[in-house]
């Protein structure tokens, strides 16, 4: 099952790259799905990283201190070269006078907040502001969150958790509140459904169901998001990427569902999805990279009238060499998360030695 689910965040990962090479005008040919499979893509990711985490912490339960290391050492080696390569693209294409022909990053103009903000995670919390040119940043700050609030709810106790999901919860702000239940679908998944093993009847149905829940997902997304403007023009409080809550969580479920059918068929072709194993871990260890890193280089591309036109060859070309960059550039970020966790784990414990007599 684990190479199942290493295939579908490397999937996810390639259909957000797509859409938003569509969405940014690098490819302007037909493509087979909608505007909005690239938000749907990053649903997937919210049930898969609950799914992940809490499965992964029910296994290696530790303390809250080792649950930190961890889940620092994983973002931060790639979160603040992203923030670090966005701002460089960013400083040199304008610096030449150029910007993408298609401007529809939210933030194009640098400033400390869009540096400091992101870094520390507050990019969607209340009236933050994100990075230059990488819109996708916004769901790296909902996880972020998404880790903390779960980390104090299930190590902490009594007064003492309540205070810090109070705390916390007010500093990430509605509109990552809104989207934390599709994160804790996932987390379900690995407390409660761990040990259930459907039939191949029950998992067809689970499935079939789970199919309808993405079709109507999809195919209401942008009407409730629309009545979604309407409410947040009245509050003055705009949801953002939480504009499509509402679907979002029937979608989170149509996922959560689909995994949980996957299972027998999971374990009956374990075989041949164990052939395939080499390339979907490949783009598995580094689909965090590609996610976060993509924009920009769409981004230069554009700004350089660099494009596929409806050429779906030269589309494929121009996606496996992004692919291709940011596997390179995770062998430094993504790939050393573990050393990094090792290496602050060992400095951390030598600290807290007691001094000799």
């Amino acid at each position: 099952m684990s190479i199942l689910l290493d295939a579908v965040r490397g999937g996810a990962a390639i259909v957000v790259l797509l859409g938003h090479m569509v969405q940014t005008g690098i490819y302007t040919g037909s493509y087979p799905f909608g505007p909005l499979a690239q938000h749907n893509a990053v649903v997937v990711f919210f049930v898969l990283s609950g799914l992940v985490i809490a499965h992964s912490v029910a296994d290696h339960r530790g303390t809250l201190r080792d649950y930190a290391i961890a889940r620092a050492t994983r973002i931060l080696p790639v979160s603040l070269f992203a923030l670090a390569f966005g701002t460089a693209v960013y400083a040199i294409v304008t610096a030449f006078d150029l910007e993408p022909a298609l401007q529809l990053a939210p933030y194009d103009r640098l400033s400390p907040a869009t540096v400091l903000l992101p870094a520390a995670f507050l990019s969607e919390s209340w009236n933050g502001v994100g990075p230059v040119w990488n819109p996708p940043y916004w769901s790296l700050a909902y996880e972020v969150w998404f880790y903390a609030l779960f980390g104090a709810a299930y190590w902490l106790e009594g007064r003492r958790r309540v205070a810090w999901l109070a705390v916390l919860g007010l500093v990430a702000g509605w509109r990552i509140l809104l989207m934390l239940p599709i994160w804790l679908m996932g987390a379900a998944l690995a407390r409660y459904a761990g040990d259930w093993q459907p039939t191949r009847t029950k998992a067809l149905q689970l499935a079939l169901a789970g199919a309808i829940a993405l079709f109507v997902a999809s195919d209401l997304g942008h009407v409730a998001s629309l009545a979604m403007y309407v409410v947040h023009a009245q509050v003055d409080y705009p949801l953002k990427n939480s504009n499509y809550f509402l679907t979002d969580y029937l979608f989170g479920a149509g996922i959560a569902l689909l995994f949980v059918a996957a299972r027998p068929f999971a374990e009956a072709g374990h075989a041949r999805l164990h052939a395939q194993r080499g390339p979907i871990r490949w783009l598995a260890g580094f689909s965090f990279s590609l996610y976060i890193l993509h924009w920009p280089m769409l981004s230069v591309l554009s700004a350089c009238g660099i494009g596929a036109g409806d050429n779906p060859f030269s589309f494929a070309a121009l996606a496996a060499g992004i692919v291709g960059l940011c596997a390179a550039i995770a062998r430094i970020t993504e790939y050393r998360s573990r050393d990094l966790r090792r290496w602050v784990t060992a400095r951390l414990a030598r600290r807290s030695e007691p001094l000799p007599a």
